[in-house]
């Protein structure tokens, strides 16, 4: 019987250089194309047509030292690109549209198999792709509102090996889905020089269907299945503008991770298989900062503190999940019709797992000291037309 097999939730919610490099702290701004994501109701404020063509290159580095040998042991850090794209234009004097591509939920972990842990978790990957379609309304000079739906494709792989007393061997599953889900939002201006935004995005519920096998001893199911939920968001914004040089923003945004609770593994002709997440809702708090000497260029930085929602009750290495610092900074730079933005970050946490979870049935495996340093890179180019 396959015991403890989980899937990888990372949340992504930087999705424009601009924004990341201030805390991501954005939501009571919205005024680019990447509004699509971030505030569908700052599209009210383009003037034109305009897209954005951008790209996340993040690396996650994560170390771990098991309590069980006292081994050291690293996840395959690599690179990966997230491309982002989104298109927005005005209708008429109060409506706009736009479209967006981007993967807000994703990423990947590969820890190898010759880890204390292996029965637990070796390799999970989960590439995840939304695709946009919203409208945003200006309801009086200093109100709008926004919202739309996103179609969702996710596409899961996820291994580990067989725990005793089954044969060494490595087990696998892969699966994939459709879905859709909505997002609102609404942003107040008042005065000019003060910005408020709130918005919500819906949970997406996917069925991965595929098929599941273990080759090393010629285990084949070819109908295979897992309930996934990725959560629902509720982001609220204050911005303050005290002359046009100068912007300072800040976020909180609540992710319901509690909606994840015990996604259940369908590998017949063997018996179902419960997942226990039972992660804890979290709060995310960024802080951001725009200095912009002149119409060319602007400069930005920012920080954000990510609550850990993974309980050490439910702690899988695939995820490694804890109290996280981000850092950021970056520069934008603006020429008649084009705007490049650029943008760096670092992540790092350290967390100790002291009480696992028997879910695994070897929880004691996973105790141990973990620490994570990510780095981020952020490029894109916005064109008006």
């Amino acid at each position: 019987m396959v015991t403890g097999l989980y899937a990888n939730g990372f949340y992504i919610p930087v999705q424009d250089p601009f924004a990341a490099s201030r805390g991501n702290a954005f939501v009571a701004t919205a005024d680019r194309p990447s509004a699509v994501f971030y505030n569908p109701a700052g599209l009210t404020q383009l003037d034109s047509a305009t897209v954005h063509v951008g790209v996340y290159g993040v690396r996650l580095g994560i170390d771990g030292e098991t309590a069980i040998d006292g081994g050291s042991y690293q996840n395959k850090a690599e690179f990966i690109p997230l491309p982002q794209f989104y298109a927005a234009a005005p209708l008429n004097d109060r409506l706009s549209a736009g479209v967006g591509l981007n993967a807000p939920f994703g990423l990947r972990t590969d820890w190898g198999t010759s880890t204390p842990f292996r029965a637990v978790a070796t390799e999970t990957d989960l590439t995840y792709a939304t695709a946009w379609g919203v409208l945003g309304y200006e309801l009086s000079s200093d109100l709008s509102i926004g919202g739309g739906l996103a179609l969702t494709y996710a596409d899961g792989t996820l291994k580990q090996f067989l725990p005793p007393p089954n044969p060494p061997a490595e087990f696998g599953f892969e699966g994939d889905d459709y879905s859709t889900s909505w997002i609102a939002s609404l942003l107040w201006q008042p005065g000019g020089r003060h910005s408020f935004g709130l918005t919500y995005r819906a949970k997406t519920e996917l069925d991965l269907s595929g098929s599941a096998a273990a080759p090393g001893i010629g285990l084949a199911i070819p109908d295979a299945g897992l309930d996934l939920v990725t959560p629902d968001t509720l982001v609220a914004g204050y911005a303050f503008r005290p002359n046009e040089q100068w912007t300072l923003e800040a976020n909180v945004e609540w992710v319901n991770w509690r909606r994840l609770k015990v996604p259940t593994l369908r590998q017949a002709p063997l018996p179902e298989n419960p997942i226990p997440f039972n992660w804890e809702s979290n709060f995310m708090y960024g802080f951001g900062v725009t200095y912009a000497p002149n119409e060319t260029w602007a400069f930005n930085a920012g920080y954000i503190f990510i609550e850990n929602s993974q309980p050490d009750l439910n702690f899988n290495p695939a995820i490694a999940d804890a109290d996280r610092h981000w850092l950021s900074a970056g520069v934008s730079y603006k020429a008649a019709t084009w705007t490049v933005d650029l943008a760096y970050q670092y992540a790092f946490s350290d967390r100790t797992v002291l009480d696992p979870t028997p879910e695994f049935d070897a929880g004691d495996l996973v105790a141990g000291d973990y620490s994570s340093r990510f780095h981020g890179l952020m490029l894109s180019f916005n064109r008006s037309f």
